[in-house]
């Protein structure tokens, strides 16, 4: 009889434990562990426990994460619809009312037709003077369009499949990282940015003749016969130029320009650019640290974009910019550097704080099994424009995959009613 007791009391502990590693995984919206991500390696035993925990959760995050969402497809449709110039015939007084755009919900206009105008206005648009833009630590030009629009121009310093190795910061602002920042920035309903667009100037033809005297002063013959720019900024240096193609042309991205007054404040989450570890790098609980100087929805705004920094691998948000109590997500051009390295940091404010907007979240998993990219590349496609390699789009979707389980990871540790804010 007591051996019969023993094998039927030894039987319920074994169905009562698997009961529980069941339900743990399914509440924390976990399954069955997934052999088909195909993620980097890290030296996890070098790493802190909180990426090993994150690393875990990706391991068991559940199918319908690699599967598109049905509910993204009518937004996709939407956002194509707004993007698509191919019907654009007059350009030319669209920039004209820049200034009067910005609204309680966006920057710039971001429906109805308007991007896909602005954006071709900005490619097309004649220039009636370029400038040095002073301001910041690289080179960057100011065009003055007809209408006295004004856009930043960041010439392009690499090729699409040059990888940038060093720490996360390293080397020069990317072109292409600024426009297909924007692209992204938009498809994920973060709408606090200025339009950007792939743009090709020629010095002779374009630059030359509405060129300022200061800009001027900042060009050097290349021995070729032809013209460079060294520029007018912290870093520029006369060694350091930007010269045309052998079509007499320089690319870059273009930016509009806005003069609203935003405010700049130094992000808790900075580096210290040496080999200095900040507090946050060395203190996983900051974020209570944070959150008695910062209100909760300026810290739900600092997550989202940690969650875009991640994504493009921006480690260079050093300060932020604030405009009706939104960040602007200005000077994206150190993402897209090395597409085979995930900076598990860069997601700090959302691990240490361990919250993030609901609607944020809601949206971001209409985002899944490839959504994201694949409708990068439909908005950037009506501007002719190719953004990155096949690398750095494989990139954006396997660290998506990871912010999904830093997320999962947070409702792990908290629930999800801890985890979700909403904030009106």
């Amino acid at each position: 009889m007591s051996l019969n007791y023993a094998f039927g009391f030894s039987l319920f502990l074994l169905i009562l434990v698997g009961l529980n590693i069941y339900f743990f995984y399914t509440l924390n919206t976990v399954g069955r562990k997934g052999l088909s991500f195909n993620v980097p390696s890290i030296k996890l035993d070098q790493s802190p426990s909180v990426f090993r925990d994150i690393y875990e959760y990706l391991n068991y995050l559940p199918s319908s994460y690699k599967q598109k969402n049905s509910k993204f497809t009518p937004l996709q449709k939407t956002l194509i619809q707004s993007f698509n110039s191919t019907n654009v015939q007059n350009s030319k007084n669209v920039l004209l009312d820049a200034d009067k755009w910005a609204s309680e919900e966006s920057l710039f206009p971001h429906r109805d037709g308007a991007p896909g105008q602005i954006l071709h206005a900005m490619r097309t648009s004649q220039i009636v003077s370029v400038d040095n833009a002073p301001k910041g630590t690289q080179l960057k030009l100011l065009l003055l369009l007809e209408g006295n629009q004004i856009l930043y121009f960041k010439p392009k310093r690499y090729q699409l499949d040059e990888v940038i190795n060093g720490n996360i910061y390293a080397g020069f602002d990317r072109h292409n990282s600024e426009v297909f920042a924007y692209y992204l920035a938009i498809v994920m309903n973060f709408t606090w940015i200025s339009p950007s667009v792939i743009r090709k100037i020629h010095l002779h033809k374009d630059v030359m003749p509405v060129a300022t005297e200061g800009l001027k002063k900042t060009m050097v013959n290349n021995g070729s016969g032809s013209m460079c720019i060294y520029g007018k900024c912290f870093y520029c240096k006369v060694n350091e130029t930007v010269c045309p193609d052998s079509k007499g042309e320089i690319e870059g991205a273009a930016i509009l320009f806005s003069k609203k007054p935003f405010r700049a404040f130094k992000s808790p989450w900075r580096r210290s650019y040496t080999s200095k570890k900040m507090e946050w790098e060395k203190n996983n609980d900051f974020c209570k640290k944070v959150s008695e100087t910062h209100s909760t929805k300026r810290l739900l705004n600092l997550i989202d974009v940690s969650i875009f920094d991640f994504l493009i691998q921006n480690g260079d948000r050093h300060r932020y910019e604030v405009y009706k109590d939104k960040i602007i997500l200005l000077d994206n051009g150190k993402g897209l550097g090395n597409p085979m390295v995930d900076e598990l940091d860069i997601l700090a404010p959302l691990y240490q704080c361990c919250m993030l907007s609901l609607t944020t979240w809601n949206h971001l998993e209409k985002l899944s099994g490839g959504s994201l990219t694949e409708t990068v590349k439909f908005l950037s496609s009506f501007q002719g424009a190719k953004l990155a390699t096949e690398e750095h789009f494989k990139a954006v979707e396997r660290r998506l995959l990871k912010i999904y389980a830093t997320v999962q990871y947070c409702i792990g540790k908290h629930g999800s009613a801890k985890v979700f804010k909403t904030i009106f």
